[in-house]
């Protein structure tokens, strides 16, 4: 062999190291890391850029109001994390340090939204939890200029889902909440009276769905802890339990007109999207200053039931089906005062949560009462810079 050849090193017996191919493998080793590094230094950098960005916006326009108090609900999971990131988030974007008040089973939000906002130089009170939590809070928020932003904890959100608000990412609502643009949108009033005649509530805020019958068994029967572990479908379970209750002979009034019906639910809605997209009310919107009634038929047993089915699944795909002959359906109508008086008092749930029996409900709507953060600028944007 001549003088300069390069020998293969032997190792042990028969081994031999191709020095060549570990430094090419080790090479691309390194590349390969420093380009995952690169990618991460890249998206932090995007991250602190836009959110510089944020914090300038928001000093030009509410210089006065630069603080934002959150009302949470201390039992969701991830209650801690999210507390945290909250006042990490508002330091960043040049904020004073946030008012923070926790909901109790005895006060859900209402009276710290109302606290929240008369504390003066807010310019955000953000529902952090459930429904029941984003619906106190609105109540105490409804009819006044301080916005609501929502960071859903709770199970199902709907408000947030039909608001197009990120439900994966609490992180992501967050900085949709305390950043983003305001909408307002319609305030649905609701109340109630037993089969005696007296008042069981009166002037309760609904953002979403209220009704009795067949969607308030389901709710009332939803396990506690099932929910906990399986989320939004633990009320379909539920609702498969209550398929086979009899119907109710209701008075439905819409708008001054009247009709009698044997129904298995009767709903007024806002807003109509439910969880795993399913639309159940396909014309309401949260700004057209009416509300939607929604009553639920059906005849046959689960014949019925499932021709129903059918219908809220080509709702959900944009397609439109209620023949008067079919066995189960939904029947739509609009207007902005929509009344039930039932002979016997019925379950109430109003935007999935339980309030009580009742035999006779009114439900009003107050157009565009609240204002509320969301991530892209509508027609319907309110422009103040507030």
């Amino acid at each position: 062999m001549s003088k300069g050849s390069t020998k293969p090193t032997h190792v042990g017996h028969n081994r031999t190291v191709d020095w060549t191919l570990v430094f090419a493998i080790a090479g691309a080793v390194v590349a390969l890391v420093g380009a995952i590094a690169l990618v991460i230094v890249s998206l932090r950098l995007r991250r602190v850029k836009r959110t510089l960005a944020r914090a300038a916006q928001l000093r030009r326009d509410s210089p006065a109001a630069d603080r934002v108090a959150f009302v949470a609900n201390p039992s969701k999971t991830g209650y801690d994390d999210f507390k945290q990131a909250a006042h990490g988030m508002c330091h960043d974007l040049g904020l004073s340090e946030p008012l923070w008040f926790d909901t109790t089973i005895e006060s859900p939000g209402t009276d710290q939204a109302k606290q929240a906002a008369a504390a003066g130089r807010v310019r955000t009170v953000v529902a952090a939890g459930g429904d029941g939590t984003v619906r106190a809070v609105a109540h105490g928020l409804a009819g006044g200029d301080v916005p609501m932003g929502i960071v859903p904890l709770g199970t199902a959100n709907l408000l947030a889902r039909n608001l197009g608000l990120p439900m994966l990412s609490a992180r992501d609502a967050l900085e949709v909440a305390l950043t983003g643009h305001r909408r307002r949108i319609d305030v649905g009033r609701l109340s109630a009276a037993d089969a005696a005649g007296q008042s069981v509530f009166n002037g309760q805020t609904f953002l979403v769905i209220s009704g009795l019958g067949f969607d308030a068994a389901m709710v009332s029967g939803t396990d506690s802890g099932l929910k906990r572990r399986l989320g939004w479908p633990a009320y379909f379970i539920s609702g498969i339990n209550h398929l086979s209750g009899k119907p109710i002979k209701a008075s439905i009034t819409v708008d001054g007109s009247s009709r009698t019906a044997q129904v298995r639910s009767a709903m007024v809605g806002n807003c109509g999207l439910l969880p795993a997209g399913l639309t159940l009310v396909p014309d309401a919107d949260l700004a057209d200053g009416q509300l939607d009634l929604a009553v639920a038929e059906t005849r046959h047993g689960l014949i019925g039931w499932a021709a129903l089915a059918f219908q809220v699944l080509l709702h959900s795909v944009g397609l439109r089906w209620s023949p008067a002959w079919a066995s189960g359906r939904m029947v739509y109508r609009q207007g902005e005062r929509i009344a039930f008086s039932c002979e016997d008092d019925q379950l109430v749930q109003i935007d999935g949560e339980l309030v009580g029996k009742a035999a006779t409900l009114e439900a009003w709507v107050e157009p565009l009462a609240l204002s509320v953060r969301v991530a892209k600028q509508a027609p319907e944007t309110d422009n103040s810079p507030a």
